[in-house]
């Protein structure tokens, strides 16, 4: 007869610990897959300023995240300046803030100052929190000074035309570069609803689902007019990697990345199974557990019965499986991560091969143990 203790112990059940990883928020929405002979995107000017030089070539392969060309831009340097001298601002408000508190808790200022003082603090504050974020938006870091600033391909494909001059000053949103992607491109028609309107811009990343697996494709414009039909925004997105056996006209799935990725308690995806109709995860049983399990199961028997006890105790820690079984909900999941509620993190948990452990459980519930 072979046990299941002595199955387990020729298995090589990896453990790992439940940790932390981020995970983005996403939205799904049904898109529609479209085909265009020259699919073009351009890239554009982000402010104001000077072409200094480009970095590309007509006729030139390009990818992805790829730098375009560099623009020396005024409006960027005021920008800077202004940032300093908000800085300085709030500085100065924060001291006289502090200042007038101390007066106003000995009784020689007024409340109303003091709420003069708060506000104009908080009003420079977002002042600077708003330049920060405009910075960030054209990938400028808003810690070091900048002149200049540069624009990046939002997708892979071949230039087609330089289309403004070195040395030219363009405005913000000039197109500077077309991009052609090769041969018979394929775009996803997606439906927004109305309530992510200040959540979706071009540039933005998503993935097409497809015959089970995941595409990358990023945002490449967003049409003027809404969908009569559903009066919802109509984006188009671009694909960034082969499709295999993509059909036209087709209705698919798309996961679109909005706002800031979160942290969650997280599993590896190959440690879930479905038992008993509920997503679980495997849990290695801790030694004291198992000691206090196998003391509180022999107490209180006669001494007469001890070696008969000894032996179905014997009998039973040959066939107990040392894992417990959890069962947990799904809150989120990527490629490789499934996020999780009911479980403590830097728990150990069988991370692969539970489908060992869930059979041993089948088996051993219907009173089995094999030859």
């Amino acid at each position: 007869m072979l046990f299941i203790a002595e199955l387990l112990l020729g298995m090589d059940v990896p453990i790992d610990e439940v940790e932390k990883q981020l995970f983005k928020n996403e939205i799904s929405v049904n898109s529609k897959i479209v085909q265009l002979s020259s699919a073009k995107e351009q890239v554009m000017a982000r402010m104001g300023g000077k072409i200094s030089t480009y970095l590309v070539k007509q006729g030139q392969s390009v990818k992805k995240g790829q730098a375009i060309a560099k623009i020396d831009s005024l409006e960027l340097s005021r920008l800077f300046s202004e940032l300093k001298l908000l800085r300085k601002q709030l500085l100065v408000h924060q001291k006289n803030y502090n200042i007038i508190r101390k007066l106003y808790n000995s009784g020689l200022e007024s409340m109303q100052n003091l709420n003069q003082e708060q506000r104009e603090k908080d009003e420079t504050a977002s002042k600077i929190e708003s330049i920060k974020a405009q910075l960030s938006l054209m990938g400028v870091s808003s810690k070091t000074y900048k002149s200049s600033y540069t624009v990046y391909a939002q997708g892979s494909g071949t230039v087609e035309k330089i289309l403004i001059p070195t040395n030219a000053v363009v405005d913000a949103n000039t197109p500077l570069v077309s991009i052609v992607k090769g041969g018979e491109s394929f775009l996803a028609k997606a439906y927004i609803p109305l309530k992510y309107v200040n959540e979706v811009g071009v540039g933005q990343e998503g993935e097409l689902l497809y015959g089970a697996k995941h595409y990358k494709m990023h945002i490449t414009q967003i049409l003027p007019q809404l969908d009569e039909q559903t009066q919802q925004m109509v984006i188009l997105l671009a694909l960034d990697e082969p499709v295999p056996n993509l059909f036209v006209n087709a209705y698919v799935e798309t996961k679109l990345s909005i706002g800031t990725p979160r942290e969650y308690l997280a599993v590896k995806k190959s440690a879930l199974s479905f038992f008993n109709n509920e997503w679980v995860v495997f849990l290695p049983k801790h030694h004291e557990e198992h000691e206090e399990e196998k003391h509180d199961d022999h107490a209180g028997h006669d001494h007469g019965e001890e070696k008969h006890e000894e032996e179905k105790h014997d009998e039973h820690e040959e066939d107990e499986i040392p894992y417990d079984i959890l069962v947990v909900k799904i809150i989120k999941q990527n490629e490789h991560w499934v996020a999780i509620e009911g479980i403590d993190e830097h728990r150990d948990y069988v991370s692969a091969k539970s489908y060992y452990i869930k059979s041993l459980l089948l088996k051993s519930s219907l009173g089995g143990h094999g030859h």
